[in-house]
C-alpha cells in the first residue's frame, strides 16, 4: 500500500513539474518573441536611416559634380538636393508599405 501512495505522490510530482516547465517554455517563447521584433524594428529604423543618407548625399555629390562640369554653383546642387530627398521619400514609403505586408 505505501509503494501506491509513494508512486502517486512521484505522479503528481511529475505532472507539477511538466505544469511548471511547460509555464517556464511559453514565458521563454514569448521573450524570444519581443526580442524578434525589437531587432527587427532596429533593423528597419537603421535601414531607412542609411537609404536617406545615401540618396541625399548621392544626390549632392552629383549636383557638386555638374555645377563644377558647367560652371552654374549653387544650380544643380539645389536641384539633385531635392531629387535625392524626393528619392529618399519614396524609398521610405516603398519600405513602410512592404513593412506592413
Amino acid at each position: 500500500m505505501r509503494d501506491n501512495e509513494f508512486d502517486d505522490k512521484i505522479k503528481e510530482e511529475l505532472a507539477r513539474a511538466e505544469k511548471i516547465l511547460s509555464h517556464e517554455k511559453k514565458k521563454e517563447k514569448k521573450k524570444n518573441s519581443e526580442r524578434r521584433q525589437i531587432a527587427r524594428a532596429f533593423a528597419l529604423v537603421t535601414q531607412l536611416g542609411l537609404q536617406m543618407a545615401c540618396c541625399v548625399v548621392l544626390g549632392v555629390l552629383l549636383g557638386v559634380f555638374l555645377d563644377r562640369l558647367f560652371g552654374t554653383t549653387p544650380l544643380f546642387i539645389i536641384i539633385c538636393s531635392l531629387l535625392g530627398s524626393a528619392a529618399s521619400i519614396k524609398i521610405i514609403y516603398d519600405t513602410s508599405k512592404d513593412w506592413e505586408d
